[in-house]
């Protein structure tokens, strides 16, 4: 039973603010927070006609959104949470399935909407499991529907290893989780290279989290990350500094080229507002240049 004073626990949280730290359940009970660093050099290179202020009103529900399959199903379950411009993006992912049946892993159940949305989207045969931290979310597993809930932190490789090899490889990952920085990086660092099919999705959700100072609790973000992957989806570039090394029929093309495995793995990353989706490879090779 809580015996803290609301009002003196909304003061303790303020003083922690105040100071760069936040409470977390785990020892030592506060974690150090860091504030979000807006990007310097970017105002020396753009036309400064690109940062005039400009006034942005609330959206509608815009038609495109409403004639969305997975829109209409979301709209139907009590409790359910989600950004309206979310749905394009899911649609598209799916999409990549061609509606086969999927092993999808989703990261952060909540109140269990999600899991609901995509068990009434995705053919019955579909495997979802959701994982959370939180023991309360067993209540929304549903075995004889394929839906299957496993208590654990994301951020610990341990447990991810466990639902990974009572479940997966997944076709589909969503990390919709804590959205704290440190977590969001731990989760990627292992289920994409271990828990993820070759030609699966990855996408992280409300990365917007990232820009607020009570999810970053390390310098680095997911953001970061994911701005990073960018170039080394381009590693064979860095030291290969010749497009004769990749065109066609030329004598001086390579034979092979020497790159981090992170840059075979990935074949496509997209970003959209707050949506990174990360398209992991089914058999990355040498890109051809052909001159005719």
């Amino acid at each position: 039973m809580n015996h803290f004073n609301p009002t003196f626990i909304k003061s303790i949280r303020y003083l922690l603010n105040l100071v760069g730290l936040r409470p977390v359940r785990q020892f030592p009970f506060v974690r150090r927070m860091f504030a979000y660093r807006k990007p310097r050099h970017v105002r020396n290179v753009l036309n400064p006609n690109f940062f005039t202020p400009v006034s942005l009103t609330p959206a509608d529900e815009f038609r495109e959104v409403k004639a969305n399959t997975l829109y209409r199903i979301w709209t139907q379950i009590p409790g359910a949470h989600k950004w309206m411009h979310y749905f394009s993006t899911y649609q598209s992912v799916v999409s990549h399935f061609d509606e086969r049946p999927i092993r999808m892993l989703e990261i952060g159940i909540y109140k269990g909407g999600s899991l609901r949305m995509w068990r009434d989207y995705l053919r019955a045969e579909s495997v979802i499991v959701g994982i959370d931290i939180d023991p309360s979310c067993q209540k929304f597993e549903r075995q004889e529907e394929n839906v299957f809930v496993r208590i654990g932190d994301q951020s610990n490789q341990n447990f991810l290893n466990e639902v990974v090899r009572e479940f997966g490889p997944f076709d589909f990952i969503l990390d919709d989780g804590s959205h704290v920085c440190s977590h969001m990086i731990a989760s990627f660092n292992y289920l994409f290279l271990c828990g993820l099919k070759d030609g699966g999705v990855y996408l992280a959700e409300d990365t917007h989290s990232n820009f607020w100072s009570g999810y970053r609790d390390r310098s680095y973000s997911f953001l970061d990350l994911s701005k990073d992957l960018v170039d080394l989806m381009h590693a064979y570039y860095w030291e290969h500094q010749s497009e004769v090394l990749f065109r066609k029929d030329h004598a001086q093309r390579a034979e092979n080229i020497s790159v981090p495995r992170i840059c075979s793995e990935i074949s496509e990353i997209r970003f959209a507002d707050s949506l990174v989706t990360i398209y992991k490879s089914r058999s990355k090779k040498m890109p051809i240049s052909v001159h005719l």
